[in-house]
């Protein structure tokens, strides 16, 4: 059963979010993209942040929405997020040090009883769930780490629109739209995160994401967007998989740091996960 469990684990998993980047001090920036870095700069340096996330994944011709909260921190590359699943309820899920941990609630007890040992939570290692076989029926790009994926906003080509002012829940907020290119980003360069770099070119079947930012007057980031589509494998019958998601910073900084459970408390189903 726990082919069943596996995609509730990795639903929040999504291209969304913010990194670090770097620009030249003085006066603020004049041009779109010089304002929407220094945004994500700022963002990224108040640490631990509190969101929500909304929006849906689409794998194997079936659609699932995605709704939850909880706490980013790019610069730790953590997150706690809790997730409404339909049929579950919450699910909550913890990313530090390259693992994904799970609190699973009540009604997913019966799925995985027999593998979690009486432990309320169960882990898997990230890069490892990537390159098993969910990491295509998750949908595109769900199966990495989110706080990781935030960086990738360090790939922002210099073509940054402003679309104008566009409030965010009330909010006063200006709206810019641009393009990341994958291999700008640092991970890029990076050894070790090179290969979850790689795959998600591979799924994409293309080195650029399309992403739309809004940044509030205080310089911070409010909100990020994204719509990404893989195309189907060439003679594959199934359609193309996609994630749609809305990342809203509600509280810039001032979050609780993100901890991951008691090592004695999880119970590692890496294992279970089919090969590659």
């Amino acid at each position: 059963m726990i082919h069943r469990l596996l995609p509730v684990l990795l639903l929040a998993v999504v291209l969304a979010g913010c990194g670090t980047s770097a620009t030249d001090g003085g006066d603020a920036p004049a041009s779109p993209v010089e304002r929407v870095r220094e945004a994500i700069t700022t963002t990224a340096a108040a640490g631990p942040s509190r969101v929500t996330l909304g929006g849906q994944t689409a794998a194997a011709g079936q659609a699932t929405p995605l709704q939850g909260s909880g706490v980013l921190d790019p610069r730790a590359q953590t997150a706690d997020l809790t997730l409404q699943v339909p049929s579950l309820g919450d699910v909550r899920v913890v990313f530090t040090g390259g693992r994904l941990d799970a609190q699973l609630p009540p009604a997913a007890a019966g799925l995985i009883g027999a593998f979690a040992g009486g432990k309320p939570w169960v882990s898997m290692d990230v890069d490892r769930l990537a390159r098993s076989n969910y990491g295509t029926l998750l949908g595109v790009g769900t199966a990495q780490n989110p706080a990781r994926q935030l960086a990738y906003l360090e790939g922002l080509r210099d073509d940054v629109r402003e679309i104008g002012p566009d409030p965010v829940g009330g909010a006063p907020a200006t709206h810019y739209t641009g393009v990341v290119d994958l291999d700008r980003v640092p991970a890029a360069q990076d050894p070790a995160a090179r290969p979850a770099l790689d795959r998600l070119k591979a799924q994409l079947g293309t080195a650029t994401l399309p992403v739309d930012v809004w940044v509030g007057p205080d310089g911070k980031l409010v909100q990020v967007a994204q719509t990404v589509t893989a195309p189907p494998q060439p003679g594959a019958p199934t359609p193309p998989t996609s994630a749609t998601t809305r990342l809203a910073f509600t509280q810039v900084g001032g979050a609780p740091a993100v901890v991951g459970p008691a090592p004695d408390q999880v119970a590692d189903l890496s294992a279970l996960l089919p090969a590659s």
